[in-house]
């Protein structure tokens, strides 16, 4: 089978990707997996967080593979990846799907506000005196009971009415696991990167699909790379949040198979 490179979104383990994942099974082989600081992968850390040391781990899986020629595939964080990692040397990506992505200093625009970057900064900088009350609201925040979580994150980054609880509750779930300090460089780290002068380097086949609604990764930013990338493939999901991977899968896989297939890919 050809094989697709699934690079996942920030905070996210495999239950958020596990029915795009269950879509393209049939036809293609997937490899993806948690990067540190999330998922099963929660208690690896990097001595220093950077989007160069997630690359470093996506080059060695990538070698571990055969450096085989691949279809990589992004969602949210992982279209960054993606972009960088195909502008460092593209001769191994047949093509390029992009999932609801952000493309790089995301908080300038999150929730259609203009606060949470200096927030962000304010943050950081606050964090070694106050890293246990950070740690501590973190945690409290993702243990509330599941029907608050899912209100509050109604809207503006999920639709609970389109996903079973059994599907989105173990994503949900493991965020309260995950260690704060990550958190929050890790965000730090993917606002101050950029993609901005690397969508020429996007050579291969392009598919870019961005959601509606969805108020984290807005649909302008994949609507910029549709731009940027002669010939790609853009589909809208309608009332799509940032959760669609799980919500609105059916759609997904369906685009993402035609594209396949009339690509010849």
């Amino acid at each position: 089978k050809e094989t697709i490179f699934l690079l996942n979104g920030f905070t996210c383990n495999q239950f958020n990707i596990a029915k795009v994942i269950d879509g393209l099974a049939d036809q293609f082989k997937i490899i993806s997996f948690d990067y540190r600081g999330q998922g099963l992968a929660y208690r690896e850390k990097y001595e220093k967080i950077t989007v160069d040391a997630v690359l470093a781990d996506i080059d060695a899986l990538h070698r571990h593979l055969g450096n085989i020629p691949i279809h990589l595939m992004g969602y949210s964080m992982g279209c960054q990846l993606a972009v960088e990692w195909n502008h460092r040397g593209n001769h191994h990506v047949k093509s390029l799907v992009l999932l609801l992505g952000i493309y790089g200093n995301i908080f300038d625009s999150f929730l259609n506000l203009g606060i949470f970057a200096p927030l962000l900064k304010i943050t950081v900088q606050l964090f070694p005196a106050l890293k246990n009350l950070y740690r501590l609201a973190w945690r409290s925040a993702h243990r509330l009971p599941y029907p608050v979580r899912v209100t509050l994150g109604r809207g503006a980054l999920l639709n609970p009415d389109l996903v079973r609880e059994e599907e989105l509750r173990p994503f949900l779930d493991q965020l309260a696991y995950l260690d704060f300090e990550y958190i929050l460089h890790m965000a730090h780290a993917i606002h101050e990167h950029s993609n901005d002068g690397q969508f020429h380097s996007i050579a291969a086949p392009c598919l870019v699909i961005s959601g509606e609604s969805d108020l984290f990764a807005l649909p302008i930013h994949s609507e910029r790379v549709h731009q940027a990338v002669a010939s790609s493939w853009y589909f809208s999901i309608p009332r799509g949040t940032h959760n669609a991977v799980l919500e609105n899968a059916g759609d997904i896989v369906g685009w993402i198979k035609e594209f396949f297939a009339a690509k010849q890919l």
